[in-house]
């Protein structure tokens, strides 16, 4: 008797096995397939970026929409930083000034050109004044180009108008860092 329980045991344990892998044979050969559908929108629009020039100051950040100049140590006579130069000194005023580039590259637009603004992003510094191809800027939007092309380099200069007052009749700070933003705005046309 215990041996014919062991036999019926074991053909039970057989059978749950077979049955197990029959299971799992048939959940390995079950498939399952999904689609992902994927939208592109694709919008038209410009981009904006500042480029070291070869006769100006390297820029920080060159290649980006949000670059930096360093005029370095200024002064109406003695010695300049590389890239800057020094095209008018008065008894009133001196200038230094450097040249950067401006890049716009647009997509998906029906347009050939653009329109360049400047403006300070706050009053200048007391004594300071700064232009962008001799158009002194304030904190309203102002043109700087029409009609400009894209996809190229435009040079432009940044010149820093410096009063000779002394410091409280009206000249700036002396060996004080100064820092000024300037917004740009390209606008297609």
């Amino acid at each position: 008797m215990t041996m014919l329980k062991t036999y019926i045991s074991i053909l039970r344990g057989t059978a749950l096995a077979a049955t197990l892998l029959l299971a799992g044979s048939a959940l390995a050969q079950t498939t399952a397939t999904g689609v992902i559908n994927g939208v592109l929108v694709n919008k038209s629009g410009i981009s904006l970026q500042f480029d070291s020039d070869p006769a100006g100051v390297t820029l920080g950040a060159a290649g980006t929409n949000a670059a930096t100049v360093n005029f370095g140590n200024i002064s109406a006579f003695g010695p300049l930083a590389g890239g800057v130069t020094r095209p008018s000194v008065t008894a009133a005023n001196f200038t230094v000034r450097t040249i950067f580039d401006v890049q716009v590259v647009q997509g998906g637009l029906n347009s050939t050109t653009y329109t360049l603004t400047a403006n300070l992003a706050a009053a200048a510094p007391t004594g300071l004044s700064y232009r962008v191809d001799a158009i002194t800027l304030t904190t309203v939007a102002q043109t700087v180009q029409t009609n400009a092309a894209y996809n190229t380099d435009i040079a432009h200069n940044l010149d820093l108008v410096v009063l000779t007052a002394a410091p409280g009749a009206g000249g700036p700070a002396v060996a004080t860092p100064l820092t000024t933003t300037i917004n740009f705005t390209a606008t297609a046309n």
